[in-house]
C-alpha cells in the first residue's frame, strides 16, 4: 500500500530515535546481530569503506528503542532497506540542492525533478519487494507463535483462547496488508514516489521560507549606518600654550 511503503522509506531514512535509553531497550550488539542475520552485506560493506562505516555507526549511536516485537520488525526493514536508505537521502540532498539553486537563480527545477524521480523510482521498488518479504516473514512467525499457544499446557483455557483470538486477528490483518501490498504494485510504487516527491517539495519550500523570514528579521533589527561626519570650521584659532 503506498502509505506503507511511504512510511518505510521515511523509516529507513531516519534514525528512529526515541526517548532516553532504558535498560530494555536493544543494545548495539542486539542491533549488529539483526544487521548480521537479516542484511550481513552491510557490515561487510562497513569493514570495506570508511565513509560507510561512519554511516552505520551513526545509525548505531544513535539508535534507541524498546525490545518489543514490532520494534524488532521495524529493525528488520532498516537493515534490509540501509543501502536504499543512503541512496535516499544522497538522492534527496541532490535535489535539494539543486532547489535552492533554481529558487535563488530562476533556474527551472523541471530537469532536476525528472532526475530526481527517475532515482526514486527502482529505490522505491526495492522497498516495495522488502516490505512484502517482511509481511511474509511476519506471517510466519505468527503461525508459529500461533502453535506454541495451542501446544501450551501451562496456560489455562481462558489464556489460551484470548492469545491465540489475539494472534488470529493479526494473522488476518497481516494478510489484508500482504494482498493489498501486491495489488498493482507499479502503481503503488509510482504514487508512494509522487507522494515522496510533494513532500520533499513541501519541506524544502518551508525552509526556504524559514530562510528568508529569518534574513528579513535580520535586516530590520540591524541597526542604520550613519557616517561618521567631522565638522571642519574655518579660521580656527590656535590653542595658547
Amino acid at each position: 500500500m503506498k502509505r506503507s511503503l511511504f512510511i518505510l522509506a521515511t523509516l529507513a531514512m531516519s534514525s528512529a530515535l526515541y526517548a532516553q535509553p532504558k535498560a530494555d531497550n536493544y543494545t548495539r550488539e542486539k542491533v549488529l546481530e539483526l544487521f548480521a542475520q537479516y542484511n550481513p552485506s552491510v557490515l561487510e560493506n562497513a569493514r570495506q569503506n570508511e565513509a560507510y562505516a561512519a554511516i552505520l555507526e551513526s545509525f548505531l549511536s544513535s539508535y534507541a528503542a524498546p525490545q518489543t516485537e514490532q520494534n524488532r520488525y521495524e529493525l528488520i526493514a532498516v537493515a534490509r532497506n540501509f543501502d536504499n536508505s543512503i541512496r535516499l537521502q544522497q538522492a534527496t540532498a541532490e535535489y535539494r540542492d539543486a532547489f535552492i539553486f533554481s529558487h535563488m537563480s530562476g533556474a527551472p527545477l523541471a530537469p532536476a525533478a525528472v532526475r530526481f524521480r527517475s532515482q526514486l523510482l527502482p529505490l522505491f521498488a526495492n522497498i516495495w519487494a522488502a516490505t512484502v518479504e517482511l509481511r511474509e516473514y511476519e506471517l510466519q512467525c505468527v503461525e508459529e507463535q500461533l502453535k506454541a499457544v495451542r501446544k501450551n499446557k501451562k496456560l489455562s483455557p481462558q489464556e489460551r483462547e484470548e492469545q491465540e483470538k489475539a494472534l488470529l486477528l493479526r494473522k488476518a490483518a497481516l494478510k489484508r496488508e500482504s494482498s493489498a501490498l501486491q495489488k498493482n504494485p507499479g502503481g503503488q510504487i509510482v504514487a508512494s514516489v509522487d507522494a515522496y516527491m510533494a513532500q520533499a517539495d513541501k519541506n524544502l519550500s518551508q525552509q526556504q521560507q524559514a530562510v528568508q523570514a529569518a534574513q528579513a528579521q535580520a535586516a530590520a533589527e540591524q541597526p542604520l549606518q550613519t557616517p561618521n561626519l567631522q565638522i571642519k570650521t574655518k579660521n580656527k584659532k590656535p590653542v595658547a600654550k
